[in-house]
């Protein structure tokens, strides 16, 4: 699995030097004296906060995903399949990172899951569900900013602005798309399919029955995730509010960060509504990590706030612990839960084996 994402590691990398060269060479407010100054005078419990917040992105969608395995792999008489929900979180969190829109997230926590004895189609059911709420979270933070000070938002410079309409646009989209599926099944299967056959005709795709196998076989899997949720409203419930924690771990980082530089009570509301802004309009490009897109928001939003001294320096600084570290934590948990999961293999293999040799003595 390593291998194949090879290039896109290699990719985030260039992607990882190019953002900030391009927010240092950029700005005129960068100074790394001012932002050495300013690390020597911050105040330290805030920035521990912010890391803390870093943390709380990985353990809070860990915890939805161990909701959710608990609720659908429960069997009566059975021993429950044991989560790991931690590794699955950080499995998603990496490597939709390195990847263009997330695409290798949700395939790269269904590998860990099923070497944990998860069932595939189950693996599937829970990561479509965990997709659903992180999109309907991500939706309501970025109500929840524009609400706070609609200001910030149009004190953005233009493209800023369509980047964030554009990211919105596509939540609210999908959000919609899940309503009318529950309701409008067959429409949403005509309209799925005219526009398949319209890129037949404009030459995008060759294979038109296989692609409307692929919207019939979604269209399915939704159907089937919202009775889940309806059966177990308490554990979904649960689930989603664990994303929508998750969503405001990010947005804190940026926030006690702020803090941590020296920065006012009195701006928190402007500060959140831009770091919720930021974490929308990062949906609108399939770029891997959302690197470029999301310091140039930030830039752009937080340039706004009269009390910052730099605001490259705190978009640096805040990226660096929200984003960065976070990839480097992830990996090492990776590391650690892939040789954890090897050892619990090699164990069940044994006990199966002695398991077997046992019935044979018997017979």
């Amino acid at each position: 699995m390593l291998k194949k994402k090879l290039p896109w590691m290699l990719l985030f990398l260039v992607l990882m030097v190019f953002s900030i060269w391009a927010v240092v060479s950029r700005s005129d407010s960068f100074s790394p004296s001012l932002l050495r100054e300013t690390l020597i005078h911050s105040d330290v419990k805030w920035l521990v906060l912010a890391v803390i917040g870093m943390f709380c992105n990985i353990l809070f969608e860990g915890f939805a995903l161990d909701v959710l395995v608990r609720t659908l792999t429960k069997t009566e008489g059975e021993k429950p399949i044991r989560s790991h929900g931690i590794v699955y979180s950080a499995a998603d969190i990496y490597f939709s990172a390195i990847t263009p829109s997330a695409s290798a997230g949700q395939p790269a926590s269904a590998f860990f899951m099923n070497r944990d004895g998860i069932p595939v189609a189950k693996s599937a059911v829970i990561l479509v569900l965990n997709m659903l709420f992180y999109t309907g979270a991500l939706a309501i933070v970025g109500i929840i900013g524009f609400a706070l000070n609609p200001a910030m938002y149009w004190g953005m410079d233009t493209l800023a602005q369509t980047l964030v309409m554009v990211g919105f646009i596509i939540l609210i989209g999908l959000c919609v798309i899940f309503v009318l599926i529950l309701r409008k099944e067959q429409w949403i299967k005509k309209v799925a399919v005219k526009l398949v056959r319209l890129e037949k005709k404009l030459h995008l795709i060759k294979d038109v029955d296989g692609r409307v196998k692929k919207i019939e076989s979604a269209i399915d899997q939704y159907k089937n995730c919202a009775k889940l949720i309806s059966k177990n409203k308490p554990a979904m419930f649960a689930a989603f509010f664990l994303n929508l924690l998750q969503r405001f771990s990010l947005v804190s980082t940026t926030v006690l960060v702020y803090l941590a530089f020296g920065g006012s009570m009195s701006n928190l509301a402007d500060v959140t509504a831009v770091s919720c802004l930021v974490l929308v309009g990062v949906y609108s490009l399939p770029v891997p990590g959302g690197m470029g897109v999301a310091d140039y928001l930030l830039l752009s939003g937080l340039c706004q706030i009269e009390d910052i001294a730099s605001t490259a320096n705190l978009a640096l600084f805040s990226r660096g612990i929200s984003f960065y570290s976070c990839i480097l934590i992830t990996i090492i948990i990776l590391i650690i839960g892939y040789a954890l999961q090897e050892r619990r293999i090699k164990k069940r293999k044994e006990e199966a084996a002695k398991s077997g040799a046992f019935e044979d003595e018997k017979s």
